[in-house]
């Protein structure tokens, strides 16, 4: 049996129709994937019908690794898998989803109407609809069409989905980890938290660090930061810090331009300073959010060598990083 053209392509912002549903009363559940929180940048998640769960068409999935895209003529998503070997095919008010299997084609990019690509049609609870002007989709059928598995929490009222390309461990994987040298400051002294990575692959050398740490606003301060290869800072053209981020969490960019003095090995990678603002407690952890708008909160570029074409980027997060969340404190009350 013949089958339509399915387009492959890269993730694209979806451009959501006009038109109105009626929410559930339902405060929005939290939704993660892979133990990382989704930040919604507008639309939040919504609960229609007997407890049927539509997100943007935007960022859970693409946090998943999976590709989405809008096609405003005929109001249709596509969202394909990380490993491109699933399309999912769903209309604007269509209660039937279409699953096409791309495991045996040999050029997804390039189908023909005269392939014959396997489908496989489910039949949605709520269809995907327009809600507050943004396309909305099914959160569990499309999850688990990609082989993910989705567990609710009604206590939490939270959504968990688990891809499946999680690392068995973290061997080769770099990583994210936090430290300070002092356990106690007094009121008005500065503390250095420090954001070490691990793993750095042979030949290469970090070209930008992206961190969100968690703070005590009421009783820290942020001073300044800068990145340091270990003790020894390196110079950084490019650095912004946003300290009303998601949380009370710190938002820091720092960009080498000093490739030769960048670190290269295991070690302290950016430096970040706090005042205190009353003598104290105080508890400093990464976080790894994904904004729906802005992706992951927290990533690591590496420049490295390659045989034949010099220094090539990439930026590692998601399951590519692993970051450890085990909080650090200074001046803490003993329990």
């Amino acid at each position: 049996m013949k089958k339509k053209l399915i387009s492959i392509v890269a993730a694209a912002a979806v451009v959501s129709a006009s038109g109105t549903a009626a929410m559930a009363e339902n405060k929005a559940p939290e939704v993660f994937v892979n133990s990382v929180k989704i930040m919604f940048a507008d639309q939040e998640p919504v609960i229609l019908g007997e407890g049927y769960t539509v997100v943007p068409a935007r960022g859970v999935f693409e946090a998943m690794g999976a590709n989405v895209e809008w096609y405003e003529e005929t109001r249709t998503v596509e969202v394909a898998s990380k490993d491109h070997n699933t399309v999912i095919k769903l209309a604007i008010d269509d209660s039937t989803m279409r699953v096409y299997d791309m495991s045996n084609m040999l050029d997804s990019f390039l189908i023909s109407d005269d392939l014959d690509i396997p489908e496989t049609l489910i039949n949605l609870d709520v269809p995907p609809q327009i809600i507050a002007d943004r396309t909305m989709i099914p959160l569990r059928a499309i999850s688990e069409a990609l082989n993910a598995d989705v567990q609710w929490d009604g206590a939490e009222y939270t959504i968990s989905i688990t891809t499946n390309d999680i690392p068995m461990n973290a061997t080769g994987i770099p990583g994210y980890s936090l430290s300070t040298v002092a356990d106690t400051i007094a009121e008005g002294e500065t503390v250095d938290v420090y954001i070490s990575a691990n793993n750095i692959p042979t030949n290469s050398y970090v070209a930008a660090v992206t961190a969100m740490v968690k703070y005590n606003k009421e009783n820290f301060e942020f001073v300044e930061g800068s990145l340091v290869d270990g003790d020894i800072p390196v110079n950084s053209v490019a650095n912004a810090v946003n300290t009303k981020t998601y949380d009370d969490s710190l938002l820091a960019v720092f960009v080498t331009t000093d490739s030769a003095a960048a670190a290269r090995t295991d070690g302290s990678v950016l430096r970040l300073t706090f005042r205190s603002l009353n003598g104290g407690e105080g508890e400093f952890a990464l976080t790894n959010l994904y904004d729906t708008a802005m992706g992951y909160k927290t990533t690591l570029k590496l420049d490295e060598m390659s045989e034949n074409s010099g220094f090539v980027s990439k930026v590692y997060s998601g399951n590519d990083l692993i970051i450890d969340t085990e909080p650090v404190w200074v001046n803490r009350v003993a329990e």
